[in-house]
């Protein structure tokens, strides 16, 4: 709370009722409250503010971006050779649509396990529609012509073109509309006059004191809806006006939201029978690359987690550490997961994560939002008797979160 105005400093204009007073209080009070989300959660504390927002729903388009694997299977070798795609694009089961948008004569694919490249001769089982299947021809030297065993991921390397061909189709992005919704935070307190006028020896200011306990509830409340709230949900989840009892859409429902429309059990993991090691974790990391199509060179990518799940990342790989004879510490401490593909995540521990919970996000992809000229509002309830109510609330927008696909990955039913 340094270099921030005190609560005993406002309780001085919390009585007036004038504009002058009321603008001060809001220059006072609202930093506090940001001063408490900052100072108490380690998670909020690292999730800029958005813009303010004018709407009780708050809308905008995104766009997945072209991916560099498809999901295949090679057959019919050596004669006729065929490749049959299966799985997921753009967020949905592969359709003739998406295909073309990715696969057309020409079109390199490469299967990673010895090297193969394929060159698509025609894409007529695409255009018939289902089976979704190409025809292909070796291309180059590396590996054997010989049948997959089951689908697998094909990487797109390349497209072959010669001065004398013709378009014979374009390609062209679909964008979406996402949409979150606002919540009103508020919170009641009452003091009567006997108490108000009271002094304790721990409790100089019985005001002051309510009204500091009164904003970190209000920040654990807005901790808890940035992290986990789930909205009004009938048929969908529904979002401002829809429903008269409005709530945020968290993180964790971000995350449920790019399950149910991409059903990728890689990227939305359930750990409830698997131990939570180095394997995992760094297959996750994976997938999260070569299926979302995340893209871990840009942006501020963190792993996020309960204070019990980061003691257990320490302890992986304990016996190949070194450690040395003057430590004075019983125990092992780490805040960076060095992941196989290459990346390295640095780790944030916060107390309202569940403690079943690991996500891999991108920060700056996220944000939440206060609603015009409501970022805090006192009011006072008129009562009969010798004691005062006052009512203190908030609205915020949240999570607004561009791309989520692409900047979150999430782990559930860890082990306690």
């Amino acid at each position: 709370m340094s270099g921030l105005v005190g609560t005993s400093d406002f309780m001085l204009l919390w009585q007036q009722s004038s504009q002058a007073a009321e603008r001060k209080l809001q220059k006072i009070l609202e930093p506090m409250l940001d001063e408490y989300v900052k100072a108490e959660s380690d998670f909020l504390a690292k999730i800029k503010v958005g813009p303010t927002c004018y709407t009780p729903v708050i809308r905008w388009l995104e766009e997945e971006g072209y991916p560099d694997a498809v999901t295949g299977q090679l057959s019919g070798t050596p004669g006729a050779p065929v490749v049959t795609f299966t799985g997921n694009l753009f967020g949905a089961a592969v359709s003739a649509d998406s295909l073309l948008k990715i696969i057309r004569v020409g079109t390199i694919l490469l299967r990673p396990s010895d090297g193969l490249q394929l060159r698509v001769a025609s894409v007529a089982g695409i255009i018939d529609g289902g089976p979704f299947t190409v025809t292909a021809a070796k291309h180059g030297n590396a590996g054997t012509l010989g049948d997959d065993g089951g689908a697998i991921t094909y990487q797109i390397i390349g497209e072959l073109w010669t001065d004398f061909r013709e378009v014979d189709s374009t390609r062209s992005l679909d964008r979406t509309f996402r949409e979150v919704g606002t919540q009103i935070h508020a919170e009641t307190f009452e003091i009567p006059k006997t108490r108000k006028n009271t002094k304790y020896e721990i409790v100089g200011d019985e005001v002051e004191h309510q009204i500091a306990a009164l904003l970190a509830k209000l920040r654990r409340s807005l901790a808890h809806g940035v992290m986990k709230i789930e909205p009004y949900y009938s048929a969908g989840y529904k979002f401002g006006n829809q429903v008269e009892e409005s709530s945020m859409c968290s993180i964790r429902t971000w995350a449920a939201i790019c399950y149910a429309e991409d059903s990728n059990a890689n990227c939305y993991k359930n750990m409830a029978s698997t131990a939570l090691t180095r394997t995992p974790m760094d297959k996750f990391i994976r997938d999260m690359w070569l299926e979302r199509h995340a893209n871990f060179n840009s942006g501020n990518w963190q792993i996020v987690c309960h204070p019990s799940t980061q003691d257990k990342i320490a302890a992986m790989d304990i016996t190949m550490r070194q450690t040395q004879r003057n430590d004075k510490g019983v125990g092992v401490e780490v805040d960076t997961f060095h992941a196989g593909i290459g990346k390295s995540f640095p780790i944030l521990a916060d107390p309202y994560m569940l403690e079943t919970d690991l996500w891999v996000i991108n920060m700056d992809a996220i944000d939440y939002r206060y609603y015009a000229q409501d970022k805090i509002d006192r009011k006072e309830i008129a009562t009969k008797g010798r004691f005062q109510q006052w009512l203190v609330s908030f609205q915020t927008a949240g999570v607004v979160f561009h791309n989520p696909k692409k900047n979150l990955g999430m782990m559930y039913g860890i082990a306690g």
